[in-house]
């Protein structure tokens, strides 16, 4: 609400001066809960727009890959690898991990990945895309359910945003779980499944 102070000191021109002195002053206070009214309406729907996005990506997987930095070498042929890999998730203040996953990299077809393992969840089918360019993944692990704990398996999907890390030669990333009973996300990474007698690993605890 807009506060305007009418000061009447006579007539005339004093007494225009003094009307004028009251408009600004009312510009000024009413400006100033404008302000306020804008900053605590930010609050809130900021405050919401963190809820709703809870358990979900910013972004979808297709733009993720694509906004990453571009590399300035093709290192694509040496990265994008099918085979065996082993990932690791961080939930509940401790990693989960090593587990076994099959990824197949198909860039014939749109640089598609398919693949598939087993976690302390249950089993899993992997889709999802990746780009040569800035060696991002966007990936959907969907869980079939009947599988593993049945506490844990509602026969969800958990979408996966990794992109490569030349330092520590992994995949790194999060995982974004949104289901009925649970909203999560954390960290999570997939690396080459190197042998352990000549590629040891470890790994380091989030800051």
């Amino acid at each position: 609400m807009n506060c305007f102070f009418y000061v009447d000191s006579g007539h005339g021109s004093g007494g225009s001066g003094g009307r004028t002195a009251g408009i600004i002053v009312g510009c000024v206070f009413g400006g100033l809960a404008l302000t306020i009214c804008f900053i605590v309406c930010c609050c809130f729907c900021t405050a919401g727009l963190v809820r709703n996005l809870d358990g979900r990506p910013l972004r979808s997987e297709n733009v993720y890959i694509d906004t990453g930095m571009a590399m300035q070498y093709d290192m694509s042929k040496s990265v994008f690898i099918s085979g065996p890999f082993v990932n690791y998730y961080y939930q509940n203040n401790r990693y989960h991990g090593p587990y076994d996953t099959q990824l197949a990299f198909y860039p014939q077809t749109g640089y598609t990945v398919h693949g598939g393992g087993t976690d302390d969840v249950g089993t899993y089918i992997i889709t999802g895309v990746y780009s040569p360019r800035t060696l991002r993944m966007g990936l959907e692990q969907h869980y079939q359910k009947g599988t593993g704990d049945p506490l844990k398996n509602l026969g969800h999907t958990v979408k996966i945003q990794v992109e490569w890390n030349s330092i520590n030669q992994q995949f790194e990333g999060k995982y974004y779980l949104r289901t009925e009973k649970h909203r999560d996300e954390n960290i999570f990474i997939i690396r080459f499944q190197y042998p352990k007698t000549t590629r040891p690993y470890t790994i380091q605890s989030p800051v």
